[in-house]
This record gives C-alpha cells, sequence and structure tokens, in this order.
C-alpha cells in the first residue's frame, strides 16, 4: 500500500497484467511398458540412443514401439516403467558335456518376450577332435539371429571370457554361475590382499576312500585351473611270458569297460611242443582254441572272437597258466580347455600311470597305494593361482570364491578391503554390498549399491573397471574336467518369461498423470501380451485418456490390433467395438501404432494424417484389399496399408468415435492453451479490467491458430473461426467464478473429391 501524498505532487503505481504463457508442445508421446532398467517415475528422453543409455539394453525389445516412434518423427517421448519385480525373467541353463550346469543366461528384462529368444552354442574343436578350443554363440529372437560372440572360453583373466563377454556385449542376455547366482560377497571388515607364491593346480583322484593318484599341472598359476582328467574303465586284460619269462601276448576285452574283468583265461598244454588258449566269457561256456605251435598261428585264430583281441607281444607260445580273470586297467583323458585332449588308453598299474609323460600335467602315486582310482567322469585341478596379492571373497554359504580382488594394473604397496551388506539407498529394497579401499592404511575410495546382477549399473565387477586401485574377476565353480557349455545342433530356447497384469500397466498410466506434456500415449504390449491381455491394456488407456481431458490434460491414446487380429477383418472390429472412444486411435495391421505416433509427431497438431505416407513402418505393412479397406474405415479403424504409386499410407486418420485426429488434436491443443492461460489468471479476476485481459490473451491464442490454419471460419462466412466470452453474474461474482464461453471451428480433412465433367459436344 503506498504512501499518502503530503507534498503536492504525483504517485504513479504500474501494474502489470499476466504475461502470455508460451505455447505447449505437440507430438510428446507418453509410453508404459517394461523396461530393462532405468526411473519408475516418468522420465523424458529425447532419442532411441538416449531411451537405451538410461533404460537398458534391452529395452530395445521390451519397447519396440518407440524406436518406431522415433524413427518416423517422434521427437520427444516421456517413459513411466512398471515397476521391476512384476513379471519374470526368462532363463536356460547351459551344460557342458558331462551334463553339468556352467551358466544361466538369463532375458535382460521381464516378461513374456523373453520366451522368444533362442541361443545355440558351437563347440570348436581341436585339430584331433578331441579338444574344444572355444564356443561360439548364437543369439536368435522368433528364430532370427540377432547377435553373436565368437571365441568364448571360461578362463577368467581372458578378454573372451564367456561370463564377461555375454554381460558387457549381449544386448538382451546376462549370464551367471549357477551356484551362487546373484548372491553377495559376504561382510568382511578391513582385510588386505594377501601376497603369495604361485602355485600349481592339483587333483586327487581315490580308490574308495583312499588317494591314490595326485595329478598336477606342470606350470604354476591359474592357467592350470583349465585342465582335468577323466578316468574310465580300459580293456581289461593279461600280459602272458613264454618260456624264461619272454615277452608272448597281450589278451585285453574287446569292449572297454568293467564288464572285461568276467573274462578268465586259462592256457593248457596242446601236446609236447604245442598249446591250447581257452577263452571263458562271463556268460556261456568255455571256447577253446588249439592246439598251436606256432604263436602267429595262435594270434591268426582268434582274430575274430567276440569277447577278445589277442596281440603278439614277441615270438614265444605262452607258458601254461591255470583259469585267470582279466585284470581291471584305466585309461585317462588329460583335458584342457583350448587344447587338444590327450588320451593314455588300457594302464594297468600305479607306476604305469606315473610314468606318463603329458605335456600339461604330471602324475605320481600318493604314498604306498596300490590300487587303481575308480572311474571319475571328471575331476578339475584346482587352486592354481599366480603370483601376487589378491583377495579371494565367499558368499558366506559356500566356501569356493565368488570373486577374486587383485591390483588394478601397476598399483604396488599395501591394499586393503572392507565389505558391508545393506540395502540400496536408491529403491530401498534391493540387496547391496559397499566397498571401501585402502592404500597404505588411508581410505581413498568407496563405492555404494553394489550388486552381482551382471544387468545393474553397479554390477561390482564392472563398477571396480572405474577404480584406480582394484579390480574383481567374477569366478564360477568347475565341477568337471571341462566347463565349456556343450556343442547345440540346434537352437535352445529360454522358458518361464512372464509379464506383468494390468494392474501393473495400470500403476505406470497414473504415474504418467504427472507428465502434463504428454498428448499421445501408448502402452507397449507387443512382446509382452496378445489377444485379450492387449485388448484389456488398450481399455486402460482408453480410460486413462478420458481422466486426462476430465482435467484439461486432454491426450489420445493409441493402439494396434494384435499379430492374431491383423488378417482377420471381423477380429478387429470386434478389437474396435471393445474401445470406442474420442480419446483412443486402434490401427492396424499390427505394430503399427507407432509409426503412426511418429507421423503425428512430426506433423502440425491440426494437419490431416489422412494419405500421408509412413516413413519406416519397422514391421508387417497392411495389403488390404479396397472392399476389406471400406470396413475397416467404416469401422472407424485407422488402417496402414500400401497403395501403388502412394507407398506405405495412412488410409483415414480415425478415432474409434469416428472423429477425425486432427479435428481432436485441435481441440485438444485449444483446452490446453486456455487451461495454460487461465492458470495465470487464478486469483486475479475481481475486475473488469483483469476480465477482459484473460479475454485478450484467449482471443490472441486462437487468432494465431486461425493464422496457422487450425481454425476457420464457415465456408460461407457467416461464422467466425472462433468466439470468446469472459464473464461473471453477480451469483457468479460472490462465489468467485469467472465463466469463459469459447466455441471454435477446427479445420477439416477434406478427404473426398466429386468431380462432375461436362462432356460438350
Amino acid at each position: 500500500m503506498p504512501s499518502a501524498l503530503i507534498i503536492p505532487g504525483v504517485q504513479v503505481k504500474t501494474e502489470f497484467e499476466p504475461s502470455p504463457a508460451l505455447p505447449g508442445p505437440t507430438g510428446i508421446l507418453g509410453v508404459v511398458g517394461v523396461a530393462d532398467r532405468g526411473p519408475v517415475l516418468p522420465t523424458p528422453v529425447g532419442s532411441f540412443g538416449e531411451f537405451l543409455e538410461i533404460f537398458g539394453p534391452g529395452s530395445r525389445y521390451t519397447m519396440p514401439e518407440l524406436q518406431r516412434a522415433f524413427a518416423n518423427g517422434i521427437s520427444r517421448a516421456v517413459i513411466a516403467r512398471i515397476e521391476a519385480g512384476h513379471g519374470q525373467k526368462a532363463t536356460l541353463d547351459l551344460l557342458d558335456d558331462d551334463g553339468e550346469k556352467v551358466a544361466t543366461l538369463e532375458a535382460r528384462a521381464e516378461g513374456a518376450w523373453g520366451n522368444r529368444l533362442a541361443v545355440k552354442m558351437t563347440q570348436i574343436k581341436a585339430l584331433s577332435g578331441k579338444g574344444v578350443k572355444y564356443v561360439n554363440f548364437e543369439t536368435l529372437l522368433d528364430g532370427q539371429t540377432i547377435e553373436s560372440l565368437n571365441s568364448l572360453v571360461m578362463n577368467e583373466t581372458s578378454p573372451d571370457y564367456l561370463f564377461d563377454r555375454i554381460n558387457g556385449q549381449s544386448k538382451v542376455l546376462v549370464a551367471f554361475d549357477p551356484l551362487f547366482q546373484k548372491a553377495l560377497p559376504a561382510t568382511i571388515p578391513k582385510t588386505a590382499l594377501t601376497d603369495v607364491e604361485s602355485r600349481a593346480a592339483f587333483a586327487t583322484f581315490k580308490a574308495g576312500p583312499t588317494d591314490v593318484i595326485r595329478v598336477e599341472a606342470k606350470r604354476a598359476g591359474k592357467q592350470g585351473n583349465l585342465s582335468g582328467a577323466v578316468i574310465s574303465d580300459g580293456q581289461a586284460g593279461l600280459i602272458l611270458t613264454g618260456a624264461a619269462d619272454a615277452a608272448s601276448l597281450e589278451i585285453a576285452a574287446r569292449q572297454a569297460g568293467a564288464a572285461g574283468t568276467g573274462i578268465r583265461i586259462s592256457v593248457s598244454a596242446g601236446g609236447p611242443d604245442s598249446v591250447n588258449l581257452v577263452i571263458t566269457p562271463a556268460s556261456g561256456g568255455p571256447r577253446t582254441l588249439g592246439p598251436f605251435t606256432a604263436l602267429n598261428a595262435l594270434v591268426a585264430a582268434a582274430k575274430n572272437d567276440p569277447d577278445v583281441i589277442v596281440t603278439a607281444q614277441g615270438d614265444v607260445l605262452p607258458s601254461i597258466i591255470p583259469s585267470t580273470a582279466l585284470a581291471r586297467r584305466v585309461s585317462i583323458d588329460v583335458v584342457t580347455e583350448g587344447r587338444d585332449t590327450s588320451t593314455y588308453a588300457n594302464l594297468g598299474t600305479l607306476d604305469a600311470i606315473a610314468a606318463l609323460s603329458d605335456p600339461i600335467v604330471s602324475f605320481s602315486v600318493v604314498g604306498s597305494a596300490t590300487q587303481l582310482p575308480d572311474v571319475n567322469p571328471g575331476g578339475n585341478l584346482k587352486a592354481g593361482r599366480n603370483k601376487g596379492p589378491a583377495l579371494p571373497l565367499t558368499d558366506g554359504v559356500s566356501a569356493a570364491p565368488l570373486l577374486e580382488i587383485v591390483p588394478a594394473p601397476g598399483v604396488k604397496g599395501k591394499l586393503e578391503l572392507s565389505i558391508t551388506q545393506g540395502i540400496s539407498s536408491i529403491d530401498n529394497s534391493t540387496g547391496v554390498v559397499n566397498l571401501a579401499v585402502f592404500q597404505d592404511d588411508e581410505q581413498l575410495e568407496t563405492y555404494q549399491d553394489l550388486t552381482m546382477d551382471p544387468d545393474d549399473p553397479n554390477y561390482l565387477p564392472e563398477a571396480l573397471e572405474s577404480s584406480a586401485l582394484i579390480r574383481a574377476h567374477d569366478l564360477f565353480v568347475r565341477s568337471r574336467a571341462t566347463s565349456l557349455p556343450k556343442h547345440m545342433a540346434r537352437p535352445e530356447k529360454l522358458t518361464g518369461g512372464t509379464s506383468p497384469l494390468g494392474d501393473d500397466y495400470q500403476a505406470a498410466l497414473d504415474r504418467l498423470e504427472s507428465a502434463e506434456e504428454v498428448d499421445l500415449v501408448i502402452a507397449s504390449v507387443a512382446n509382452q501380451l496378445e489377444g485379450a491381455g492387449a485388448k484389456s491394456i488398450h481399455q486402460l488407456v482408453v480410460a486413462h485418456c478420458t481422466k486426462m481431458a476430465d482435467v484439461a490434460r486432454n491426450r489420445i491414446g493409441l493402439g494396434s490390433v494384435t499379430d492374431a487380429e491383423s488378417g482377420s477383418i471381423p477380429a478387429i472390429l470386434d478389437h474396435a467395438n471393445d474401445v470406442r472412444s474420442d480419446h483412443f486411435v486402434l490401427t492396424a495391421p499390427a505394430g503399427s501404432e507407432a509409426p503412426f505416433a511418429g507421423l503425428l509427431g512430426r506433423q502440425d497438431y491440426f494437419q490431416s494424417p489422412t494419405f500421408k505416407t509412413i516413413a519406416a513402418p519397422g514391421g508387417a505393412v497392411g495389403r488390404y484389399t479396397d472392399s476389406q479397406l471400406e470396413k475397416l474405415i467404416t469401422g472407424n479403424v485407422l488402417a496402414i496399408n500400401e497403395k501403388r504409386g502412394l507407398g506405405i499410407i495412412v488410409i483415414k486418420g480415425l478415432l474409434t468415435s469416428g472423429r477425425q485426429v486432427n479435428v481432436q488434436r485441435t481441440a485438444n491443443k485449444a483446452v490446453r492453451e486456455v487451461k495454460a492461460i487461465s492458470d495465470k489468471y487464478i486469483g486475479l479476476l475481481n475486475n473488469e479490467g483483469a476480465r477482459n485481459s484473460l479475454r485478450q490473451q484467449i482471443i490472441a491464442l486462437f487468432l494465431q491458430m486461425e493464422k496457422d490454419g487450425a481454425l476457420v471460419p464457415s465456408t460461407d462466412g457467416k461464422d467466425p473461426a472462433f468466439f470468446v466470452n469472459v464473464y461473471s453474474t453477480q451469483a457468479d461474482f460472490a462465489n468467485g467464478i469467472v465463466r469463459i464461453d469459447i466455441a471454435i471451428r477446427p479445420v477439416r480433412a477434406i478427404d473426398y473429391i466429386y468431380a462432375t465433367i461436362l462432356v460438350k459436344n
């Protein structure tokens, strides 16, 4: 309140009417659906690349509509992600050649879309065809290859480590150890990385409960952990000698395995200078061969025996022996990832095993053992390590290490680490660990909210790649001699993916209400729901847009028919009947709503989309006949069809209510702008001057819309393009009410041309 004048003069008071509201943008697309990761609250993105950066690479396939919308002209979108945990991710366990699980593959995002993924593993063999050098990995979606990763190995120090390559490079999958899953490292106090000497990997093999053979890598270091040994029953056999213990025969079971020890052999006299060979199989009566006076004749006679193989070891006939069982022998395969497998067959004693000369491993007898080792389908060498500091971390349940912490390249000094478990400060629900890193007793680095989920931006090994002090290797537990995935003759599909339900989409739509700039809405169901499920989500979008119209945040929902409906006109019309609204567009064929949204995004709001070209359909193209198009247009379905000479076009821009899309968008624009202007005058309309100011700003808005071509007068020129009146009756004034009466005439699309031709004589 200005002070009263005492000395004669002039006092001037300046009052400003509210400044005009800036025109709001149009063509802003709101999308709700499943994302790989990212914030739950509505988040604007200006490109598809920005969308993937925020919401993760898997979102390319969970929200395919967004890519098509950006490709066709949308310049900005707002994403309201469905909360994580309301669906299931599809998975597949990878097995090795022994049938053991070596890795679990998981789709990066929840939903039924993951069940359309399949993978194929191709083993690349060593030259001998026995060892496996590496595997090639192929990911398919609906039978089509979408990515390939080659030369994968199971060596955690290699740049081609299977887990690191898949987790770092696959857009749709992550891989983790099937034993640990996503378990967190246990809490530890401040603990130093221990500097120890290098150590060779080893394994011991037993006969019953007793260790009998030790296998050890010839070179110390982690590389030895890539080797293992397989022990199998060989061909049971006997070595027969002749006079003066001279070498004579080797008799071996024709088939390898324990059954060979059931075969018995005896040598009897056939005469003064001859012998008989008696073979008694495990089942059946004995067979007598002979008499023989020469060794070569004996070997020739036994050549086709069904149970044994007889091989000459010298030149003399065997000495007489009573019935004797063939002795058990073992065969040993030395398996090393990336190399040929070495096979040592039919070893009859521990000394024979210890005498083996293998380039990778050495064998030794444990103590005074005498028995051959039991069959072992694969024992991997363990505990090999390189020289230098390291700290193994466990999950507190298994004794096997979950992670190994090592110094970053070139780092010296005493390194220590402490770990505490907690709850994520990001979502207040996820279990996490927090790390503190010390060098020479000084805390230099901290890391918060780390997980062991390879799809999380805070995946611990990935987060520590930025550390100046340490690195982390995500280990896996080997169970057999080989840990490379088995060869797949054909792709194997992921299973178990389930999509969120209608309530989850509704919650996301509720959050999208706060994004006032949105004027187009898509619920992403293309890769998640079919049939009745997709239709029910479209009905939720209709309800959402209707609700927004009641609060002057008008928006138009967009949806397409499903794949199953695309070829059936009655099914399409039935779908349209269930979503009749002034606020919804149903497009055909399937997947066409996003390209249409892009078209609306690049057009002025008042322009008709009828007969406009779809630049990048990105999916199936409509090829409906004229009679089918007539039914679709009559049923208020927006058909996107291929037309000769015109390309792929919108046949007629209709809402499911029958109203033209551009007419409704113009009305929506008018509502939004009038509300934006009126908001500035709340509390200021208690005099005629302010009310007139409001009227003038609204008139200015409509004059500009008329100038742009959005509003038009009647074709006879008698009615103006718009009418505005701002007033308050005495009763209204007493209740603080001002009324605005508005009439506008949106421009309509002229979609039909009728020609009359006068033919003159």
